[in-house]
């Protein structure tokens, strides 16, 4: 049985061999074989393979032969049994397209008309990927091969055709073509994603389609939608995230006529006891993440509420809050005694809401670095530690992000590391007002903090602590630190578009403190067990 054995455990230490697992007959389960399906193969260790094909007029979808691989898992996609003119379900279309397609929902325009062709006069499959591979071929060129930037592109191609090819030749080549200029092999099989959908009620091929579409494990690449309208179906389905089984992290709307909130759907208001004081950011369906000194009286949350969405439309709603977490170990006033009046050391809460928020365009989660969640997002491998995503997201000196302003815009810091950052703390002990007779700046500023406020710096106002700071990787976004203090208000007015330019010569000069989300990672996970998938330290 494949539980008696731990791969690793197996072939360094105990010296066991690839032979022993062959003898394993359970190294794979039992594949099985569909209806109307014929298998060739009946040992199922590891490196065996099964072959399938289909009796009778029946159209074999999936994969033709599979192989059991070292995780126990078989390769390729479960094999199928149809009749050649059977047709696909929209709604089963569409999260398989979604696989690879994710991380562009929501920068997708939804009103924009989407066109077909409608009168064609044959079929060419191999010109239109020929056409493709060109196009690629030509930007490979530009990036050249071997760069990073070219290696770390992700490709997917959506192939709608109204029969099989009768023009051009096999279209079979192109597709060798594409996987060669994008080189494509058993290690890179993520990177290139080829859906073959056939669309109408004319002579669509199955075999032609199956043989197209990407080859993965346990995903299906190729479909035969009714009509048009069904086609439409799946693109409105796949827009719509609130259909989606999993949540997608970290995904805002980057088009130009997309709303502020649109534009970071993670972002909230709470409201203690009916006042505007503080912001958060939507970590999961019904987790909001925000600073501990938002929330100094915890056994007042029930009388708490929660933004979420866009508070001047329909996609706005009030939560209650079901449950406040906050850091045993803050104490605005835990250095009094030493003359530090206030003290923002583990300056971090939780709010669980009453109820589960609906996914929309305009509410939906920041992806939390150290998880599962931000992991895939990033396209890192599964192997990925939290110090991985650390040394991938805070890996310069300065490092460029964001946080939400009182009006819903997007304003811009640089946050320091390294010797920058011991550069940007400095300055704390200027302010004579605050801390008159410090001595150690790390006594008010501790690793805890990300550093930001220099020259071309946004400073956040008072109401915007507890909300994100963050950046933007691969179309993605990533909470690293939440707002939490600094020597500078830039709103002394009520309006929420009136900022106040920094003073020439202010001393202290103006600096903001984010707490770290990467040294808060023992109480994070403490916390959001079973809410959050987390990575190795």
């Amino acid at each position: 049985m494949r539980a008696l054995c731990i791969r690793e455990t197996c072939n360094s230490e105990l010296g066991f061999s690839r032979n022993w697992s062959r003898r394993n007959a359970s190294h794979c389960p039992n594949p099985g074989i569909a209806v109307g399906a014929v298998r060739t193969g009946s040992r199922f260790g590891l490196g065996d393979k099964v072959s399938y094909r289909c009796s009778s007029n029946l159209v074999l979808t999936g994969s033709v032969e599979r192989e059991c691989q070292d995780d126990g898992v078989w390769s390729g996609m479960e094999p199928i049994c149809r009749q050649p003119y059977s047709y696909d379900f929209p709604e089963d279309v569409a999260p398989a397209l979604g696989t690879s397609l994710s991380h562009l929902l929501g920068t997708t325009n939804p009103t924009q008309k989407k066109k077909h062709h409608e009168n064609g006069t044959g079929t060419n499959i191999y010109e239109a990927l020929n056409s493709v591979y060109i196009m690629m071929n030509n930007q490979m060129r530009r990036l050249s091969m071997n760069t990073a930037a070219w290696q770390e592109i992700r490709h997917a191609i959506i192939l709608l055709t109204d029969g099989k090819s009768n023009m051009g030749g096999s279209p079979k080549v192109a597709v060798d073509n594409i996987e060669e200029v994008l080189n494509i092999n058993q290690k890179r099989k993520d990177y290139l994603d080829i859906y073959a959908i056939g669309v109408g009620n004319l002579d669509v091929d199955w075999r032609e389609l199956n043989e197209l579409g990407s080859k993965k494990d346990g995903e299906r690449h190729a479909f035969i939608l009714k009509d048009v309208k069904a086609l439409s179906q799946v693109f409105e389905h796949m827009l719509d995230v609130s259909q989606l089984t999993d949540t997608i992290c970290g995904v805002g709307n980057m088009s130009a006529n997309a709303s502020a909130q649109e534009r970071t759907p993670w972002h909230v208001t709470i409201k203690p006891k009916s006042q505007e004081t503080c912001r958060g950011a939507l970590i999961s369906d019904q987790w909001v993440l925000t600073a501990a000194h938002c929330l100094r009286n915890a056994e007042a949350h029930p009388l708490w509420r929660v933004s979420v969405g866009d508070p001047n439309s329909k996609w706005g709603k009030e939560f209650q809050v079901e449950k406040a977490v906050i850091s045993s170990g803050f104490n605005v006033f835990a250095k009094k005694n030493q003359g530090i009046p206030e003290f923002y050391g583990d300056d971090i809460a939780l709010l669980k809401l009453a109820q589960k928020v609906k996914m929309s365009t305009h509410a939906r989660p920041i992806c939390l670095p150290c998880t599962v969640g931000a992991n895939l997002a990033l396209r890192r491998l599964p192997g990925s530690t939290c110090r991985d995503h650390e040394s991938e997201l805070l890996n310069k000196l300065s490092i460029p992000a964001h946080f939400v302003a009182l009006n819903g815009n997007k304003l811009n810091v640089n946050l320091k590391t390294g010797s920058e950052w011991t550069n940007c703390v400095k300055v704390v002990s200027q302010d004579k007002t605050t801390f008159p007779n410090l001595t150690d700046v790390r006594e008010v500023v501790t690793d805890q903090f990300l550093c930001s406020g220099m020259q071309g710096d946004d400073n956040p106002c008072k109401g915007e602590s507890g909300g994100a700071v963050f950046l933007e990787r691969r179309f993605r976004f990533f909470q690293v630190g939440l707002v939490s203090w600094g020597l500078y208000n830039p709103c002394g007015s009520s309006d929420k578009n009136s900022r106040k330019s920094t003073p020439r010569g202010r001393v202290p000069p103006p600096r903001d403190f984010h707490i770290n989300l990467f040294h808060m990672q023992p109480w994070l996970r403490q916390h959001l067990e079973g809410v959050l998938n987390f990575l190795p330290l």
